[in-house]
């Protein structure tokens, strides 16, 4: 699910954006951490954890606390997926996003639907397996806890993942406008069926993008 929040700061970051003078110990001020929440799913994350960098690599904070920037980067130092019976997610499954703002009075996407003209549904609803690859779905569809370490011997996955350039046209962009504090809960559906809900994050209220001085 990285993956799928790395697009959405994709859309959300500030161009250009300055990081803040305060302390900013690597895996301590810039670590987003994220869990499920406490509702009752066959499917669910438990001890996410990833520290973000700026395109130096350099651990990436605004007020002691994680700052995403694009570029940039994360490196996934922790994780499990605990996964309670066998499923078909290469058939059918979808991620539904909801982002909440703390500078925009109404969610940016709620239960999967866009809630602004500007971005588009498919921002908000997404086909998992499409996203991630096929071969990490049918690694994540199997009954039993799956990790990081897991992916790595598999799929020779890289827990370091680079944030892109945010996208612009002709120096102007109203993405600008998409910058600040942001919650984000994702929600996998698969057969009609809620079968996992994920909050980030959750060491802290918001998760700062492109924040500046």
């Amino acid at each position: 699910m990285i993956k799928i929040l790395i697009n959405f700061i994709f859309v959300l970051c500030l161009l250009p954006v300055v990081t803040s003078d305060c302390t900013c110990d690597d895996n301590v001020h810039n670590v987003v951490q994220a869990h499920s929440n406490k509702k009752l799913y066959p499917a669910r994350i438990s001890g996410f954890a990833g520290a973000v960098y700026d395109a130096d690599f350099k651990p990436s904070c605004h007020d002691q606390r994680p700052n995403v920037l694009l570029p940039g980067f994360v490196t996934l130092t922790d994780g499990k997926l605990i996964v309670d019976r066998d499923f078909d997610l290469e058939k059918d499954s979808f991620l539904r996003l909801t982002i909440h703002g703390v500078d925009f009075d109404d969610p940016i996407c709620l239960n999967g639907t866009s809630q602004y003209v500007v971005l588009p549904d498919n921002m908000c609803r997404i086909n998992l397996c499409e996203f991630i690859g096929v071969p990490m779905c049918k690694i994540l569809q199997k009954k039993g806890t799956h990790t990081l370490k897991e992916l790595q011997k598999k799929l020779n996955f890289n827990t370091t993942l680079e944030l892109p350039e945010p996208p612009s046209l002709l120096g102007l962009s109203l993405l600008d406008l998409f910058s600040g504090e942001f919650s984000f809960t994702f929600a996998v559906e698969t057969a009609g069926e809620t079968i996992l809900e994920l909050d980030i994050p959750t060491n802290h209220k918001n998760l700062q993008i492109g924040l500046e001085d």
